[in-house]
């Protein structure tokens, strides 16, 4: 059995195995081509083309000189369009690539067992772009392919595909409780295993920046991803006081806001004091290379690793790079930074010296006029309200220099970040510290399941004015102009709707509504249960379990079991080695099958040697006469009483110089 699986794996492959293995790696690479570049895409589609073309016109395997050109072509193209040959893009497009490439040379059974090695590379790679349920229902029926050509490799002509198909299903199940047992029990770390280089330009979503321009929160409107998903320990909070916290923004220049450098060096974090009941929060946050955390204005404490920031909002340790999963607690009654330091006092009045005269003017005739803080806020309410401003994601552009009265005098349209923006400037401008605030507002109810969705369409931006007495207290300019916008939602308060992504469009709950809240009920368990998994749910789910101060323990013993499975693999494979046959005979006739093999003339399973002979002589009649005499020689010596060592060492000698030219 040892030689006939040896035989098998240096027989050559049929055109139809051939073409159905290219057709196997173009649905393993498929996917690739919706985050690859489109050249890297057009090349791997040009390599496939080119290989079933060669195939169905019966052309013969490229010179090893062209595969070589193509390869160290590929290589360079890689490293010119990357700057790179590693990385989580580059290193995948160059995978595609070669394993493209490898189907050029690809003649063999063996040759085979290392592109479907190769398959597996590349599925396992699509999780480095996209971790969704229907990612994952496509990387098992992708592992079920892959396995199901693996059982045909090693079982050959004895079992049909059908059967392997049946074969690799059994194999899967017999693998789920072992992956299952692995997946809950295996020491979460924190963060992902495949933290690779970052490529220029690739993220894998825009969210909450650290500035804001005029026209940045009114573009990630237009987004319908999600941005996270809340579960509230009780009822949920009115739609007023559903903000959530993001970045602060303290320094101005030109238009553009931003967290500003040196504010942690300058500034205490805030300190926040729930003034009412608090509200408890489990949220599911999407992975957006910032480290952001995102809770229920005001947080107050949260089970994942956090520090406050000046600006009260919480930011992780890392840049949230994975889907993260934590347990938070909110006030929306609370007190925020009850005193103002001078540098807090410093920062949150700082304007650049010139820009915006006519704003300038307008507030300091507020400030002349002696009103107190509270009354110059309420002046600048009453302009917004009263003004003639109109809410839309498509508002005209401003200067950079002067965009702050071009927005309050001429255009007069604009977006959440042209109010916040705005009203800040007037504030300080007032002389009454303020910064802005940005996150979301808003929330949306799943149709199936008690969650609620926050996604990109609800960006926001407000502001925060330092009151003496009260802190830091939330004021949003856009509730002045378009309270819709907080009572019911973008779609209610915005003509515009067209530019809206459809699940906040408005558009109805028709058929295709429900059918995309379906799909979000399961996405939304998936993201809960499995791709949130992380150290803070794992213990978690142990202390579920009463096991929860056995951690280390649980490791080790995990360690132990996959240690086990592997030298258990290791013993597997040990006992299926190819063992060397000590009778020089039959390794004599053993190297007659192989060099026939590599003719395509491989000896099927449970053939005799007479019975070989004769299909070898069918085929080929030039070599009828040496393989039958080899043949009839080799079964006399194997089956013969008493062989003689001279004929022994004649057929030994035959055999070494039997070497058959190619076919074709």
């Amino acid at each position: 059995m040892a030689a006939d699986r040896l035989a098998h794996t240096a027989a050559i492959m049929s055109r139809g195995e051939r073409l159905a293995l290219t057709a196997i790696v173009a649905l393993i690479c498929g996917p690739h081509a919706l985050h690859l570049p489109i050249w890297v895409s057009l090349a791997t589609a040009a390599l496939l083309a080119w290989n079933v073309l060669r195939l169905m016109f019966g052309q013969a395997t490229p010179h090893g000189l062209i595969r070589t050109l193509l390869t160290v072509a590929g290589v360079s193209a890689v490293f010119v369009g990357f700057g790179r040959i590693n990385g989580q893009t580059a290193g995948v497009a160059l995978l595609v690539l070669m394993l493209a490439l490898k189907l050029t040379e690809t003649v063999r059974y063996r040759d085979v067992v290392i592109v479907l090695a190769l398959c597996c590379f590349v599925l396992i790679t699509q999780f480095l772009f996209s971790q969704s349920l229907g990612m994952a229902l496509y990387l098992i029926g992708g592992s079920w392919l892959v396995v199901a050509a693996f059982v045909h490799v090693h079982a050959g002509d004895e079992a049909p595909p059908a059967a392997s198909a049946t074969e690799s299903v059994r194999l899967l199940a017999l693998a789920i409780p072992v992956a299952a047992a692995l997946f809950v029990l295996f020491p979460r770390l924190p963060g992902p295993l495949w933290s690779l280089p970052a490529d220029n330009g690739n993220a894998a979503r825009t969210g909450l920046s650290d500035t804001m321009s005029p026209g940045s929160i009114a573009n990630l409107a237009r987004s319908g991803a999600v941005a996270f998903r809340v579960r509230f320990d009780g009822p949920a909070p009115p739609a007023r006081a559903r903000y959530w916290r993001g970045p602060v923004l303290w320094d101005y220049d030109h238009g553009t806001w931003h967290t500003g450098p040196g504010v942690a060096r300058d500034i205490a974090p805030a300190i926040a004091h729930g003034d009412g009941p608090t509200i408890r929060t489990d949220i599911t946050l999407a992975p957006s290379h910032k480290p952001w955390l995102i809770a229920l204005d005001m947080p107050l404490d949260a089970d994942t690793p956090h520090r406050r920031t000046a600006g009260g909002n919480w930011v992780a340790p890392q840049p949230i790079d994975h889907r993260i999963r934590y347990t938070a607690r909110s006030a929306t009654q609370y007190t925020l930074d009850a005193d103002l330091t001078p540098a807090a006092r410093r920062r949150a009045l700082a304007l650049p010296a010139a820009g915006n005269p006519r704003a300038r003017a307008l507030a300091r005739r507020w400030a002349r006029q002696g009103h107190s803080a509270r009354v110059i806020v309420h002046s600048a309410l009453d302009f917004l309200r009263h003004g003639g401003f109109s809410y839309t994601l498509n508002p005209p552009r401003t200067s950079r220099k002067n965009s702050v009265d071009d927005f309050l005098f001429a255009t007069r349209t604009g977006f959440c970040e042209h109010f916040a923006g705005a009203f800040t400037y007037l504030m300080r401008a007032a002389g009454v510290p303020a910064r802005v605030v940005t996150g979301y507002q808003g929330a949306q109810h799943a149709s199936l399941g008690d969650y609620w969705i926050v996604r990109d369409s609800d960006a926001h931006a407000w502001s925060e004015v330092w009151l003496a007495g009260a802190g830091w207290v939330r004021v949003d300019p856009t509730a002045a102009a378009a309270p819709k916008r907080i009572a019911d939602g973008i779609d209610a308060a915005v003509a515009d709707t067209g530019d809206l992504p459809y699940m906040a469009g408005g558009h109805g709950r028709n058929a295709w509504y429900h059918a995309r809240m379906l799909w979000d009920a399961v996405d939304a368990g998936w993201n809960h249960w499995f791709l949130a998994y992380g150290p803070a749910l794992q213990q978690r789910v142990f202390a579920a379990f009463g096991i929860a101060g056995f951690g280390m323990a649980i490791a080790v013993l995990t360690g132990l079991v996959v240690g086990l499975l592997m030298l258990v693999s290791l013993w597997l494979a040990w006992r299926m080695r190819t063992a060397r046959e000590r009778d020089p005979v039959v390794r004599a006739w053993q190297r007659i099958g192989r060099r026939l093999a590599r003719r395509g003339m491989a000896r099927r399973t449970g053939e005799t040697p007479i019975r070989y002979a004769d299909r070898i002589a069918a085929l080929d009649p030039a070599l009828a006469g040496t393989i039958t005499d080899l043949a009839t020689r080799y079964s006399r010596l194997r089956y013969a009483s008493t062989p003689g060592p001279a004929e022994r060492r004649d057929f030994i000698r035959r055999a070494r110089r039997f070497n058959p030219p190619r076919r074709g």
